[in-house]
């Protein structure tokens, strides 16, 4: 009986890696088609459309979100937070706002406890995130900036996206304060999309879409 125990064991492990492809290290294949590998990150094809839609599918707060506005449960994605961000900082820091969470494009968004609890998916993440920003140009400006903003997004977030009660945090013995707009979920598909229309506001046009006109709007963000 043990050693057939044993041998399940091994055969799950065996199946569980035959669906895990390999070229340089292990990879994921991302909706554009290209192979993202997680030990050469810089060695990998990843469009702003994988980055966009890695994003808009990917729920904060390990799905645990209730909004208050809606009185409800609802899906919050990376994107929606991202954009959000880009928004709520000074200008020039607009883009390396909206690509701070890229690692998360393929990665995931771990909760900030487990992340806490494993270092090397931490770190795995940080490498990807870097790689991904070298391929698009996006330098990190003003690093202690832009935590201090997510921390903001963070506190902003809890308050209107999570049955939080008032109990003091570790974040507020630092004395963040949230910002003054509203946290309202957007789709996932309203996510990327939107993602993908302030990626080109910032990087070309300069103009802002209708669809982002309109969800900032709703939110409270000034023009």
């Amino acid at each position: 009986m043990k050693a057939h125990k044993v041998n399940e064991k091994q055969e799950i492990e065996r199946l569980t890696l035959s669906t895990i492809k390999s070229a340089k290290g292990p990879t994921i294949l991302l909706g554009s088609g290209n192979y993202f590998d997680y030990t050469d990150p810089d060695g990998s094809e990843i469009t702003i459309e994988d980055v966009a839609y890695g994003l808009g599918y990917e729920g904060r707060f390990a799905g645990q979100c209730y909004s208050r506005r809606l009185k409800r449960r609802a899906f919050y994605s990376s994107a929606q937070h991202s954009v959000l961000m880009s928004y709520a900082v000074e200008p020039e820091l607009g883009l390396p706002a909206l690509m701070h969470e890229a690692g998360e494009a393929v990665c995931g968004d771990a909760t900030g406890p487990l992340k806490s609890l494993t270092p090397d998916y931490k770190a795995i993440e940080k490498n990807c995130e870097r790689g991904i920003l070298l391929k698009f140009g996006i330098e990190m400006k003003r690093k202690l900036d832009i935590k201090i903003a997510d921390l903001r997004m963070f506190v902003t977030e809890r308050r209107d996206l999570t049955m939080w009660t008032g109990e003091p945090w570790s974040v507020d013995e630092e004395g963040i304060q949230p910002y003054e707009f509203d946290v309202i979920p957007w789709t996932p598909d309203e996510s990327a999309i939107a993602f993908l229309d302030r990626y080109e506001e910032l990087t070309g046009s300069g103009r802002r879409s209708s669809l982002l006109t309109r969800l900032c709007v709703e939110a409270g963000i000034a023009a």
